[in-house]
């Protein structure tokens, strides 16, 4: 059974409208995506079409165990994302591929007012290990809450440097 949790952030000050138009420019995405935390990083589509936004990245996480760990396990932790927006309904779907036994997928939707938007994110994650999958999962859980607060954060900062340019 797949372990489901949901991460909810709100951003003050920025309205619904202002994201949508920024969010529309995939130079945004672009820069947010080259702030994440990682190594390695390589953008391997960024395409709109329409309404609808793909960006495709893969990128050594910067995870938090022994540096003598991650030289053995050198890419062990490469990450391929998969973030699928439709712009116009404010909605992706978020998969992470990485090189481990871990399925993981997000639903985001993003809502708000003239004051603030509101980013929902609803997580699935399944780790395919025997007997410690729960476990794992949990410890999944910790780092996808971590990294999605992170990104939503350097959102927030990317935002309001677009707002005050």
């Amino acid at each position: 059974m797949a372990h489901q949790f949901t991460v909810n952030v709100a951003i003050q000050g920025v309205s619904l409208e202002d994201f949508k138009r920024l969010a529309a420019d995939t130079s945004l995405h672009e820069a947010v995506c080259r702030r994440i935390p990682g190594e390695n990083l390589e953008i391997l589509e960024s395409q709109k079409t329409g309404d609808m936004y793909t960006l495709k990245r893969a990128y050594n996480l910067d995870v938090n165990i022994p540096d003598i760990a991650k030289k053995l396990l050198k890419d062990a932790f490469r990450l391929h994302r998969t973030d699928v927006s439709d712009l116009a309904k404010m909605t992706s779907e978020v998969i992470l591929d990485p090189n481990l036994p871990l399925e993981a997928r997000c639903q985001r939707q993003v809502t708000g007012d003239a004051s603030q938007i509101q980013f929902q994110l609803e997580w699935t994650v399944k780790v395919k290990v025997p007997l410690i999958g729960g476990l794992l999962e949990k410890h999944a859980e910790a780092e996808i809450r971590r990294f999605s607060q992170l990104e939503l954060e350097i959102v927030e900062d990317e935002l309001r440097k677009n707002l005050s340019a």
